[in-house]
């Protein structure tokens, strides 16, 4: 079984896992065998992947999400709500202890599992986009505060304000909002004033914190001053909106849009990794990467002694070093059982490209699985 890229589909292949939208509806069953309608529906809905069985010679693993689907499904469908009606009438109308709510139930996932790592798992499409990316941002955000050492109040502000961070985007005209090829100067400074509109919005509705409002109007602030609204430098940014940041650009890359299509995890991880002191200071942008798999787990990878194997698991703070189990030598052949490898512990040993899986597929076949 391996993850291929809903573009990549192919009619005839068979689905390994159920494909679910972000709202938890089931798309299409385990077992299905894809047809032409049904690839280009998932196209049109814009679903990132699919995990199918088509003769790579070994399983690989589905990630885990640091989050329970049920408690995922229901945030997106909350957020869409709250961003819809502000939309509509103009006006940020909440009961603050519903986000709080939400937000606290994801600390509590957090804690009981604070082994795991985030392992990219998008349910987005494009008609709901903006909802489950903000609950992406509050959870990477949430992860990255537990990191730092924030109390439970501190994480309950952080998340609250990660939620309602793109509020604003409320008032930028969709033909903007979702238009498929660059904007324009003049288009771009509409957008740029999302940031100020959130702002307001929050700050208006007189129930939420001004740290939340600031949140909202400074994620787009860089480290360096190059950021807007405001031109912002170091710490004159709030470290709340500089987290919020960081998740916001991460998510953001890694998720197929209109005008261009998601970046592989690992150069996702780079670009963040890049951004130290830049984007947003190197405290905020070390916990936040602490917690990222840059190859999350089913990736299939060769490594640099020419190994091939399949990611399982990456320790935190390991995010470039994951478990690997290795499958083929350096020359390609099926190994006599699986070795299992943990990079983190191998000196040496390091991944020098992610492979397809339709190249593993060309190989001989692997043994049974021990």
């Amino acid at each position: 079984m391996r993850k291929v890229g809903v573009s990549c589909l192919k009619p005839g292949m068979k689905l390994g896992h159920t494909i679910y939208n972000s709202r938890g509806e089931e798309l299409l069953k385990a077992g299905v065998v894809l047809t032409d309608i049904y690839i280009q529906q998932l196209i049109k809905l814009d679903i990132s992947f699919a995990w199918v069985d088509d003769g790579v010679p070994f399983d690989l693993p589905e990630a885990n999400d640091v989050i329970k689907r049920q408690t995922r499904v229901a945030a997106v469908r909350q957020i869409k709500n709250v961003l819809l009606e502000a939309k509509e009438s103009g006006r940020l109308v909440i009961e603050p202890q519903s986000l709080y709510s939400t937000v606290g139930e994801f600390t509590e996932q957090l804690l009981s599992s604070k082994n795991l790592i985030f392992n990219l798992i998008d349910l987005r499409s494009q008609d709901d986009y903006t909802f489950a990316h903000s609950v992406n941002v509050c959870i990477l955000t949430l992860m990255t505060g537990i990191t730092l050492g924030y109390s439970r109040d501190e994480l309950a502000f952080l998340g609250v304000g990660a939620l309602l961070h793109d509020l604003g985007k409320v008032k930028i005209p969709e033909e903007i909002l979702n238009k498929p090829g660059s904007l324009t100067a003049e288009e771009f400074e509409v957008m740029k004033k999302h940031p100020i509109f959130g702002y307001e919005l929050i700050r208006d509705a007189g129930n939420i914190g001004e740290t939340q409002a600031v949140m909202a109007l400074q994620h787009h602030e860089n480290y360096d001053g190059s950021g807007y609204p405001e031109g912002l430098r170091g710490d004159q940014i709030n470290e709340y909106a500089q987290i919020v940041a960081i998740a916001d650009r991460f998510d953001a890359i890694t998720a197929n849009r209109v005008y261009r299509k998601a970046f592989p995890p690992v150069e996702a991880y780079e670009m963040c990794e890049a951004s130290v002191n830049y984007f947003v200071k190197e405290s905020v942008a070390k916990a936040f990467m602490y917690n990222i798999a840059a190859y999350p787990a089913g990736t299939i990878v060769e490594l640099n002694n020419g190994m091939v194997g399949v990611t399982v698991d990456t320790p935190k703070g390991c995010s470039l070093f994951p478990m690997v189990n290795v499958y083929f030598d350096e020359k390609k052949q099926p190994l006599p059982e699986q070795i299992v490898l943990p990079l983190y512990k191998e000196k040496g040993l390091f991944i020098v490209r992610v492979l397809q899986g339709g190249e593993a597929s060309q190989w001989q076949d692997a043994p049974p699985m021990s």
